[in-house]
């Protein structure tokens, strides 16, 4: 399509303003509407969506929407407790509503990002029921996923990491941290993650993973998402036992029955398989959850498994969450 907006922000609340004034669209995060008439109405929507900045190769994604988003980071997070991947389900439910609050206001600058809301509420929670001590964001772009986590890890006494080797993406990362009163809490290090590991004596106990390369990059192995293996290499030495991996576009199976699906998965089996395997041969359990994006969760035990991809969590995110989380 011409005439499409450049896109700075959230692709989400691009696709919001797209859908939401839409009876399906309303019904289906009510939870009356069933999920095979949303998925045929984003169909019908292709056109505005694009209209309001959704890229076109993000239209598959937007099928893959909880209906509400903080019902799924809440049943993911039951589902991790289940699985022994975190202690507890108990956090600070009033400092995560206002974190929520204060990223309505986050300062994209010239960035567009794919973390959706779901992911951002997750990595919160997590954060908050881990208290990291020393937590590293390896491809933190301009901090958008990291400020989710970054305002319970602080309030916990913790340490955050951010590392991208783009400066404008630092210097808008930067610019949100000290607007928000993290300056002082945070780093910022513009390098190669691969760099930064090398020379840092640095241990951490949160890796939260979501680097990419062009894919014409002149190496290979560092097109794409093929950098997750590098990272991962060099991150393995400066990990605590029991560190907690948390990586975005861990993507390998859908619902949706989008047929481009086929080819995102058979791209990501390409350009993460070596990544799986090493992951596998240090982590246990390795799980996907099939949020928007994907993401995958696993625990550092230096215990190696059968498997060489996540498990994915055959759990319904749909479902309304009635667990208390107050901390």
């Amino acid at each position: 399509m011409s005439g499409m907006p450049d896109l700075t922000g959230t692709v989400f609340a691009a696709a919001q303003t797209a859908l939401q004034h839409l009876p399906g669209y309303r019904s289906f995060s009510a939870g009356t509407g069933a999920r095979g008439d949303y998925l045929g109405l984003v169909q019908s929507q292709a056109d505005a969506l694009m209209a309001a900045g959704v890229p076109r190769g993000d239209l598959p994604f937007i099928k893959r929407f909880p209906r509400h988003a903080r019902d799924c980071a809440e049943i993911i997070l039951a589902d991790l407790h289940k699985r022994g991947l975190v202690h507890t389900t108990t956090y600070d439910k009033g400092l995560l509503g206002q974190t929520e609050e204060n990223m309505t206001g986050f300062d994209h600058g010239a960035f567009k990002t794919y973390i959706y809301p779901e992911e951002g509420l997750l990595l919160a929670m997590i954060a908050g029921v881990t208290t990291p001590r020393d937590a590293i964001f390896l491809g933190s772009y301009y901090g958008y996923w990291a400020h989710w986590a970054i305002p319970t890890i602080v309030a916990r006494g913790g340490r955050v990491t951010l590392v991208d080797p783009n400066p404008k993406c630092c210097a808008v990362a930067l610019s949100n941290l000290v607007y928000n009163g993290h300056g002082a809490a945070v780093r910022v290090i513009e390098s190669r993650g691969e760099d930064f590991l090398r020379t840092t004596s640095d241990l951490f106990d949160l890796c939260v993973l979501d680097a990419e390369n062009p894919r014409d990059h002149p190496d290979p192995e560092q097109r794409g998402k093929r950098v997750y293996h590098s990272l991962m290499k060099d991150c393995l030495p400066r990990l605590r036992q029991n560190a907690l991996l948390v990586c975005h576009n861990i993507l390998f199976s859908d619902k949706t029955g989008d047929p481009a699906f086929t080819d995102i998965i058979a791209r990501n089996r390409d350009e993460l398989g070596r990544f799986c395997r090493l992951v596998s041969d240090h982590f246990d359990p390795f799980v996907e959850y099939r949020t928007t994006e994907g993401v995958g969760i696993a625990r550092f035990s230096r215990k190696r498994r059968e498997i060489a991809w996540p498990v994915a969590a055959d759990i319904d995110l749909d479902l309304k969450h009635h667990e208390s989380g107050t901390a």
